[in-house]
C-alpha cells in the first residue's frame, strides 16, 4: 500500500515537473511519508523513477487492453463480434487514449537508458499478452475470425491499430481525417470476421 502510494506520487511529480526537476523530498511529502521512509523502499532516485515509470506504462498498457478485451467477452456470433469491434473503435477515439498512448511512448523511450525500467515493461507487455489471448482464443475456439485470420494476428492488427496510432499523429504526408480513420477501422473490422 504504501510502495503504491509512492509510485502514485512519483508518477505526479513526473507529470508535473518532468525527469530533470524530479523531487524525492516532494515525493515523500505528497506520499505522506518521510523521505526515509521511501528509500527503505527504492534504493535511490533512478531507482524510484524506474519503478515509477514501469508503474505508469503498466496502468496504461493494462488500461488500453481493457478496452481492448472487454467488448470481446463473452462473445458467442459473428454479429456480437462485429458489435464488440464497434465498441472498440469508438473507445480507442477517446482524448484519454491519447493521452495514454503518449505516455507509454514517454515510458519506452525511457526504459531504453534503464534496465530496470526494461526489464518492468517487457513484463507488463508480456502479462498484457496474456490477457489478451485469453479473450482472442475463444473467438478462434468458436471460429468467428476471417478463413485464413489467426487469433495472434487478429490481436496484433488490434494491439498495433490501438497502441500504435499515436506514432502517425502529426505526420502530414500521413494524416487522415477522424471520419476516414473511423471508416477505415470498419473495414478492418469486417474483413477479420468469418462470413455467415
Amino acid at each position: 500500500m504504501t510502495r503504491d502510494k509512492i509510485l502514485e506520487a512519483a508518477a505526479h511529480e513526473i507529470e508535473k515537473h518532468g525527469l530533470t526537476q524530479f523531487r524525492v523530498k516532494r515525493v515523500a511529502m505528497e506520499a505522506g511519508i518521510s523521505v526515509a521512509l521511501l528509500y527503505s523502499y527504492f534504493d535511490d532516485r533512478e531507482g524510484l523513477i524506474a519503478a515509477t515509470i514501469v508503474h505508469r506504462y503498466r496502468q496504461v498498457l493494462m488500461g488500453n487492453a481493457e478496452t481492448f478485451t472487454t467488448p470481446l467477452r463473452g462473445v458467442e456470433t459473428t454479429q456480437q463480434l462485429r458489435d464488440a469491434l464497434r465498441v472498440m473503435i469508438a473507445d480507442a477515439q477517446l482524448p484519454e487514449r491519447t493521452e495514454a498512448r503518449i505516455l507509454r511512448i514517454e515510458g519506452m523511450s525511457f526504459a531504453h537508458h534503464n534496465l530496470t525500467a526494461s526489464a518492468g515493461i517487457a513484463a507488463a507487455k508480456e502479462e498484457v499478452g496474456d490477457l489478451i489471448e485469453r479473450y482472442v482464443q475463444p473467438l478462434v475456439d468458436k471460429n468467428l475470425l476471417a478463413e485464413g485470420m489467426t487469433g495472434f494476428a487478429f490481436a496484433r492488427i488490434w494491439y498495433a491499430l490501438f497502441f500504435g496510432q499515436i506514432a502517425l499523429e502529426g505526420e502530414k504526408n500521413l494524416a487522415v481525417s477522424a471520419e476516414d480513420w473511423l471508416r477505415a477501422l470498419e473495414v478492418i473490422a469486417d474483413s477479420m470476421v468469418r462470413r455467415d
